[in-house]
């Protein structure tokens, strides 16, 4: 059994980081709602990379915007809600680095999300990556911290394939 401190290394390090991203999300979108207001677009590279304004009603790339509004908001909400607790109880019982930092983005970025959420009903999303005619859903920083996160924990999986100390 591992020391105390040692246990809640997770919690120490993935909290304030994933408030970190969190902040950083935020401060993003309201910096993107005042540059984009009224149709404004913005060509960082031509024929690549713009950034829009749109407002996803549904999760991640616009799935589940099919669903009546108030099922919508208690499902996406409660999805939110449920991987927020389940990452800080498993932060609470790691000190892996990879799987710390993994979980922070992705804690970070879903309570990003979720902050839109239950402030607009609906997630402000800016980055538009496209190649001419052919693109890729407008994402925002909290969508980018959740993959980031998300290769995090799959690059400490390979690294640590015995499974580390979550348990």
């Amino acid at each position: 059994m591992k020391p105390w401190g040692e246990t809640k290394k997770g919690l120490y390090w993935g909290i304030p980081l994933a408030l970190g991203v969190l902040a950083i999300d935020q401060i993003s979108k309201l910096v993107a709602v005042q540059l984009l207001a009224n149709g404004r677009r913005i060509i960082l590279w031509e024929n690549f990379f713009d950034l829009v304004l749109v407002y996803n009603m549904g999760a991640a790339f616009g799935m589940f915007q099919t669903l009546i509004p108030p099922w919508r908001h208690m499902f996406l909400g409660g999805v939110a809600i449920a991987a927020v607790v389940a990452i800080v109880t498993i932060l609470g019982r790691t000190g892996h680095a990879w799987l710390i930092v993994g979980l922070a983005f992705i804690l970070g970025g879903a309570l990003g999300n979720l902050v839109d959420r239950i402030r607009l009903g609906k997630v402000i999303d800016f980055l538009y990556v496209h190649w001419h005619e052919h693109s890729f859903p407008v994402f925002n920083l909290a969508d980018s911290a959740i993959t980031a996160g998300v290769f995090m924990l799959l690059l400490d999986y390979f690294l640590n394939p015995e499974g580390g100390d979550v348990g």
